[in-house]
């Protein structure tokens, strides 16, 4: 009798971890991840206990994707899956089984060992996907972040790397986390320190990736205004913070190379008459933009919908290198520590893109990243020496984060092996 009940309070006790572990993703990752790929590279390759050969024309495409299969383990529930290839790891969900996309861009060798930990994966035929984006650094570029943490997050180690890029900062981002209300008597001045100190951030980190003063300018819209402002383009917005006051304080264009008003009216027609002129002067070959089918924040799905608007009016030949930093199925992507791969994400919808772009950061990079990061006051916790509350409340996050595995901190998600790009051609935008 004491055996079957110590077995059933076992029982009980893993149906409890797997439920919380699989609830915390807001999707089932027992499913598989949908995707229709259509590269200009494709060909079936054979995983045979855990090991693979490619072909020799892996070597000529930036990017590459590997379909494979997981199934049940019981002990995925318990310990992190993982994938190991020639040093490089591969997180997935608690639980993970179906299939996967992953990426295996920046392998070195033909002749490939798939270590697992606490996944079995399906062995037999697979599927390999090539791209050849041939993206050059060397070539204008142009960022567009919603708010001022967004470039480095998406893209840091790429436009470190880069030679002529331009960084526009589109809101304020005056709304949100009150970050600041322990140190100030009402949100509207802990507001307006957050604005003050958010246009410093926009203005300042970028010259640690090495881009100049005059290439990074903050458009100074309000913080959640941009889809009320595409709904009413000819009215004026105004600030979701009581009191918060005039936008115009908070934008720093005349220090810019380009020429754009200093004063604006904070409507949707005078934000797409910012990026006509930005477009028309810039002439970027590449814009890093968000997705706006695959990130959730309205701020970031209206800002690259009113670039759309602008490519329209301009007709300027580009690609999109699209990234999310909001995925809008689940805020825990990509999975796994810090210094791993990013796959895919998971997806279980079509949604359209030419192509993707891995790029790949060397250790080095994803230190500068690191500090890139850091440097940005609303991604570090500044008021841990406020208070010995404060401090507790830290570390209690921290615990939860450790046991949960529920970690969505952007050192955690963005400091990775590499930065992944939807890459879109700007004649095919109205498909997005």
């Amino acid at each position: 009798m004491f055996f079957y009940s110590f077995i059933g309070v076992i029982l009980i006790i893993y149906l409890f971890i797997v439920f919380k572990r699989t609830k915390k993703y807001g999707y089932d990752p027992a499913k598989d991840h949908l995707y229709t790929l259509q590269p200009p590279f494709l060909q079936n390759i054979v995983i045979k206990q855990d090991f693979m050969t490619l072909p020799l024309e892996h070597k000529d495409f930036d990017t590459l994707f590997l379909k494979i299969s997981l199934a049940f383990h019981p002990l995925s529930y318990f310990f992190k899956p993982s994938i190991e290839i020639e040093g490089s790891k591969h997180f997935f969900e608690y639980g993970a089984q179906g299939d996967r996309y992953l990426n295996i861009s920046h392998t070195k060798n033909e002749h490939l060992r798939l270590l697992c930990r606490n996944l079995k994966l399906k062995t037999g035929e697979s599927t390999l996907y090539g791209y050849k984006n041939e993206i050059d650094l060397s070539k204008k570029i142009l960022i567009l972040a919603p708010h001022a943490d967004d470039s480095e997050i998406a893209a840091f180690g790429l436009y470190k790397s880069a030679k002529d890029v331009t960084i526009v900062t589109t809101t304020i981002g005056e709304h949100g986390v009150c970050n600041y209300c322990d140190l100030y008597e009402n949100k509207t001045q802990a507001a307006l320190k957050k604005a003050e100190l958010r246009t410093f951030d926009a203005l300042s980190v970028p010259v640690l990736g090495g881009v100049v003063p005059e290439n990074s300018l903050t458009l100074g819209y309000y913080g959640g205004s941009l889809k009320w402002m595409s709904e009413h383009p000819k009215e004026d917005a105004s600030s979701f913070i009581e009191g918060f006051g005039d936008m115009n304080s908070f934008r720093k264009v005349s220090h810019s190379y380009l020429d754009l008003s200093v004063q604006v009216r904070p409507t949707y027609d005078s934000f797409l008459h910012d990026l006509e002129l930005i477009l028309t002067q810039v002439q970027p070959e590449y814009i890093i933009t968000p997705h706006p089918a695959i990130d959730s924040h309205p701020d970031h799905k209206y800002t690259t919908q009113a670039l759309i608007d602008a490519l329209k009016k301009t007709e300027l030949p580009c690609k999109l290198l699209a990234y999310t930093n909001h995925l809008t199925l689940s805020e825990t992507y990509p999975v796994g520590p810090m210094h791993t791969s990013v796959n895919l994400p998971p997806n279980f919808d079509e949604f359209y893109f030419d192509g993707v772009y891995s790029f790949e950061l060397d250790e080095e990079l994803q230190q500068d990243k690191l500090f890139a990061l850091e440097a940005i006051h609303d991604l570090r916790d500044s008021l841990l020496s406020v208070s010995v509350k404060r401090a507790y409340k830290h570390l209690k996050r921290l615990i939860k984060r450790t046991v949960t595995g529920k970690d969505k901190s952007y050192f955690k998600r963005a400091v990775r092996a590499n930065e992944l790009f939807f890459v879109i051609e700007s004649k095919n935008i109205e498909r997005l």
